[in-house]
């Protein structure tokens, strides 16, 4: 099956950048919204993970529902940034970047071009290869190709967390419209098209006027003994994870100085995973996912667990690969 291959076009982003930004903020008003509410319910948790991941195969995303997210005081882009852009970013005052960054020239816009577009090829590959279970493999192999990949193409050794976000942010979106497809774009003048529409994978594979649907057909809560047994074995997983922060930072030659703690960050963030301590009660869940005729097309058992007056997925146990849909 061919490839949709959609990626970064730098050349039209001022044309049709209020049109993203307006949907982009109508999306993260949703999103904050509906996960401020649903964390409080196991099947609502359970279903929109699962739903997160198989309408766009947006693993990326779906980790806000998880553990990844359950400490208050570290929200999922700082883990990402301390745990790992921070051992790729080189955006310090006596680091030049290319003299075109900035201009808004063609030059620039085909260096984005270039490196959202190899990028996205990188990306697909770890989605295949990697899989987003695998997160902490996921982030260090991206990071460290794009680190690659902007020297090569720009000639400088620049990333910062901006770029790297937006590098990133961009692959995981037009990952989505490959799958799902997108409308036709037109310019201000109404008339223009700045980007011709297109039907994704899911198309291909469900039909035009496909539906998927995600919904819990089972979620039972552990007894205290289950609990106690899953906890253990919780902790047991986690340890090596949350102890591996000092190791990951030696690695990269982190070190601290009195403005900047980039190895202290990167322990703390690591460390912050364990919160076996915290589990006050565990479910079994099992979401199912439908197309438009009924059928079942992946069946996605999970647990979630709760900290505090919030439940998450513990996405330590679990495969998501069956919800990759077009893989």
């Amino acid at each position: 099956m061919a490839e949709k291959k959609k990626g970064f076009r730098a050349g039209i982003y001022a044309i049709i950048v209020g049109v993203v930004l307006a949907v982009v903020l109508t999306a993260m008003t949703i999103f904050a919204f509906t996960t401020r509410y649903t964390g409080f319910k196991t099947d609502k948790v359970a279903q929109q993970y699962v739903d997160t991941i198989v309408q766009t195969g947006d693993g990326y995303n779906a980790y806000k529902n998880t553990l990844l997210s359950q400490n208050k005081k570290l929200k999922y882009g700082d883990f990402i940034r301390r745990g790992y852009m921070v051992a790729y970013k080189n955006d310090g005052d006596d680091v030049k970047q290319a003299e075109f960054v900035g201009t808004g020239s063609e030059e620039e816009q085909k260096a984005i071009d270039s490196v959202y577009n190899t990028m996205y090829d990188y990306y697909v590959e770890l989605v295949k290869t990697v899989g987003w279970d695998d997160y902490d493999t996921f982030f260090n192999s991206y990071f460290a190709k794009l680190k690659e990949v902007r020297k090569a193409v720009y000639g400088d050794d620049f990333l910062d967390y901006e770029y790297m976000f937006g590098a990133l942010e961009a692959n995981v979106d037009s990952y989505g419209e490959s799958l799902r497809g997108a409308e036709e774009v037109l310019a201000a003048d109404g008339k223009t098209v700045v980007r011709e529409a297109f039907d994704g994978k899911y198309a291909e594979l469900f039909g035009k006027d496909y539906k998927l649907t995600s919904s819990v057909s089972e979620c039972k809560e552990l007894s205290e003994d289950e609990k106690k047994i899953y906890i253990d074995g919780f902790k047991e997983r986690i340890t090596p994870i949350a102890e591996s922060g000092e190791a990951k930072a030696d690695v990269f030659k982190l070190t601290d100085t009195e403005d900047e703690t980039p190895k202290q960050d990167m322990i703390d963030v690591f460390s912050k995973l364990d919160c076996s301590e915290s589990i006050g009660a565990v479910a079994k869940a099992t979401v199912e996912v439908k197309d438009q005729n009924g059928k079942t097309v992946a069946t996605q058992q999970l647990y979630v667990v709760k900290i505090d007056s919030g439940w998450y997925v513990d996405n330590t146990n679990i495969d998501t690969s069956a919800l990759y849909l077009a893989k």
